[in-house]
């Protein structure tokens, strides 16, 4: 009998990306069959984000997607935090037959079975209220199914109630990983033959087991992990502490090691906005971190998350926001224009015209080129270590690579002669676009 074809799409962050390879990993081992995201499966799965306005639209715009590929006798699943507080609307759209919210995740491959064992029941809406949890819910993997790198989420939920977000209704409250699990977890990859592994959460600096933070979470992985290196998801600024930037720092050039990057939520450079957004820190104690990280951490890449038209943000505080970008050696830039979420203190405030906020955002890109530019040229002429991706880029016909400073590499040689997933030392001889130009040095 043939295999029943499964394909899944996840949109938004890191920690959603890693939830889909385990829930694709689940279904694969109750004996379905991954297929790519095209005509011909059987069941699609649409692993939602609703960080904005516009990740609902991308959310919406993949479900009909699905809907438009589906074979008579398939399956439309809906699972992540658009479903979680949006459910009804989803089913709205006609032809769903099962929407899930997160708390469902760890089991979604149960309840996919379930439904295919019993159309009649269908379609279905099995949302839990995601606020009542408490414990964190393991979700294992060790197939990242062409990726390179291993993802692994060790902390889940958020406490804090910025003004303009709605991750944190759609997540629940903070909770963490055993540590224990975590380092299993770990040294399970490694040995499945992982060099890097990236760890995710939705607020990954406030990861706390009993009396093991961040910090000494890295330690214990460091020593017996068994991984060449880690590298961390986005990382709240409040939440780097001393003790993390200095283990980072030692850590950064070593194996096994700390890649560094860092990405950090910035918002606005005005205090003004800051303090409406419900920000927990100021632009001078933003721009003194950054400065900190910069001048400790060799070859740092610091990216930044950054809101333009916020409401009421005004020219005099987007110039703030486009001063303090000028000034600091950022290297990447996530640009978000303002939309307003239902229930959010922010959605009540007024508004910046659309066209202010694409004018505005404009300008943030154009600074997010030059300085992406001014950051490759600093590895120009060095050899840096890269891990292989094991696929060819199809414009230049070169290998792709990822450096540990989060560049792309694009690297001169034989696909047979590079293993994928592995470090190799590289020479930079140049710098194209967003990539960095380089030849394997045997």
């Amino acid at each position: 009998m043939t295999p029943c074809r499964v394909a899944l799409a996840t949109l938004g962050c890191r920690l959603n990306q890693s939830e889909g390879f385990s829930i694709l990993q689940a279904l694969q081992k109750e004996g379905f069959s991954v297929h790519p995201f095209s005509k011909g499966a059987q069941i699609y799965i649409v692993n939602t984000c609703t960080v904005t306005s516009r990740s609902d639209y991308k959310s919406r715009q993949m479900i009909r997607r699905a809907l438009n590929m589906i074979p008579e006798n398939g399956l439309v699943v809906v699972t992540g935090c658009y479903s979680q507080l949006a459910p009804q609307e989803i089913l709205k759209l006609g032809g769903v037959h099962l929407v899930t919210g997160n708390v469902e995740k760890p089991y979604l491959h149960r309840l996919v079975m379930k439904a295919l064992k019993d159309p009649a029941s269908l379609p279905l809406v099995q949302v839990a209220p995601v606020m009542d949890e408490r414990d964190f819910c393991p979700m294992e993997g060790d197939n990242f199914f062409g990726h390179s790198r291993a993802f692994l989420k060790i902390q889940d939920g958020c406490n804090h109630r910025c003004s303009y977000c709605t991750v944190w209704r759609a997540r629940g409250p903070a909770r963490s990983a055993p540590a224990p699990w975590v380092l299993s977890q770990v040294q399970r990859l490694a040995a499945c033959g992982y060099r890097e592994i990236v760890l995710t959460g939705i607020n990954l600096g406030a990861y706390q087991w009993e009396d093991v933070n961040l910090t000494e979470l890295l330690r214990i992985l460091l020593e017996k992990g068994g991984m060449d290196r880690l590298r961390l998801s986005s990382i709240e600024p409040t939440e780097i502490y001393p003790e993390l930037i200095t283990l980072i720092s030692e850590a950064s050039q070593g194996v096994p090691g700390i890649c560094p990057h860092l990405h950090i939520p910035m918002q606005s450079g005005s205090d003004r906005i800051l303090s409406l957004m419900g920000r927990r820190y100021d632009s001078s104690g933003f721009k003194a971190l950054a400065e900190e990280l910069l001048e400790r951490i060799p070859d740092l890449f610091l990216g930044v998350d950054v809101m333009v038209g916020f409401p009421t943000e005004s020219e005099e505080d987007f110039g703030l926001t486009l001063s303090l970008l000028q000034e600091l050696a950022v290297a990447g830039m996530h640009i978000f224009s303002y939309s307003p979420r239902a229930g959010t203190k922010a959605s009540a405030m007024p508004m910046v015209p659309p066209e202010e906020k694409k004018k505005r955002y404009q300008k943030l890109q154009e600074l997010k080129e030059v300085k992406l530019s001014q950051f490759m040229k600093g590895f120009v002429g060095r050899e840096i270590p890269v891990l292989m991706e094991g696929r060819i880029d199809k414009a230049s016909g070169l290998l792709r690579g990822l450096s540990t400073s989060y560049l792309t590499v694009l690297v001169e040689g034989k696909e047979k002669k590079v293993a994928k997933g592995r470090y190799y030392t590289v020479k930079i001889t140049g710098a194209k676009g967003n990539f960095l130009i380089g030849r394997l040095c045997f």
